[in-house]
């Protein structure tokens, strides 16, 4: 049931749309050899819109782990062909976003 048959109850998230992108990743704008994929996916409610969030993944951009969004709510997965290396895509560069503030659970 949509909330908006109940516009002063929270939303209770019964359906969802789910947006998945999948990228090449090219040696450079010049060689577009293959050197790796990645797939970006983000998830919202279908009934109130409300975007969801990745939980226990960190911030950033890795070709060796799914990482996520700043905001949380894009999973940047790294992904390769079964018939690929497993090393396949593990030469390129990442970052990661770290938070120190007072919210933060890091010693």
């Amino acid at each position: 049931m949509s909330n908006a048959a109940h516009p002063d109850r929270p939303c209770p998230h019964e359906n969802f749309d789910a947006y998945i992108e999948v990228n090449r990743v090219t040696t450079s704008d010049n060689d577009p050899t293959v050197v790796g994929y990645h797939a970006d996916i983000k998830v919202n409610c279908h009934d109130c819109d409300e975007p969801f969030r990745w939980t226990g993944v960190p911030a950033g951009s890795s070709p060796r782990q799914p990482m996520c969004s700043v905001d949380e709510t894009e999973l940047r997965a790294p992904l390769r062909p079964a018939s690929a290396d497993p090393d396949f895509g593990m030469g390129l560069p990442g970052f990661a976003v770290n938070y120190s503030g007072p919210e933060s659970k890091e010693p």
